[in-house]
């Protein structure tokens, strides 16, 4: 064997340890960062069967009750207001049926909304992207595990807080809008009530 084919073996047994080096890194790294994303969220109750229509996957909203009631993604587009990204998604999954409960109390404005679709990750993904362009971030103290909190910043004039996760094919929807604290407790208290009667049924 000359020399210059035992420096080729080598060099492509040095590489070949070098790359899987690195692949078992990055397997250890994303593991880790899993890990580390979900730590110390809660988990919500274990989901329950699939709600028959939209109307029994949300709760009533304390408070006294505002604009309510089923309707169409043309409604969505224009008169009902989610934010633009998970409308998108929506438009282009489709969405065979929405339905919305908003109440007031105490100042906060709530929102909630059921909307069956055919890519409902998809349209969480989206409504997390949307919510955080209009400046929310996400809220670990409120999020649990498959629902991810969104919040404005402590301080902020106006608190807003939102939230959806899946719910089979469904996207489900907990949104509060008032003055600091008044718009966080509330929305503790839509959201634990939401996700009692109906939990996610994806924790990813």
């Amino acid at each position: 064997m000359t020399s210059d084919v035992r420096r080729q073996r080598r060099e492509l047994t040095l590489g070949i340890a070098i790359i899987v080096v690195l692949a078992l890194g990055l397997a250890v790294s994303a593991t880790g960062y899993l890990l580390t994303r979900n730590a110390g969220l809660a988990d919500p109750p274990d989901a329950k069967p699939a709600p028959e229509h939209s109307a029994l996957a949300l709760v009533e909203p304390p408070g006294a009750p505002g604009p309510s009631g089923p309707f169409t993604l043309a409604a969505l587009r224009s008169t009902v207001s989610l934010p633009q990204p998970m409308v998108d998604v929506l438009t282009t999954a489709g969405m065979t049926d929405g339905m919305r409960k908003t109440a007031v109390r105490a100042g906060v404005t709530i929102g909630l909304y059921a909307l069956a679709t055919g890519d409902p990750r998809g349209a969480v993904r989206a409504y997390g992207a949307g919510v955080e362009l209009q400046g929310l971030a996400a809220d670990r103290d409120l999020s649990l595990e498959g629902v991810t909190v969104y919040g404005t910043p402590v301080g902020a004039p106006l608190a807003r807080f939102g939230a959806a996760y899946v719910l089979y094919d469904r996207v489900v929807v907990v949104e509060t809008a008032g003055q600091g604290d008044a718009a966080h407790d509330v929305f503790r208290t839509t959201l634990d009530r939401q996700i009692e009667l109906a939990p996610p049924s994806d924790r990813s």
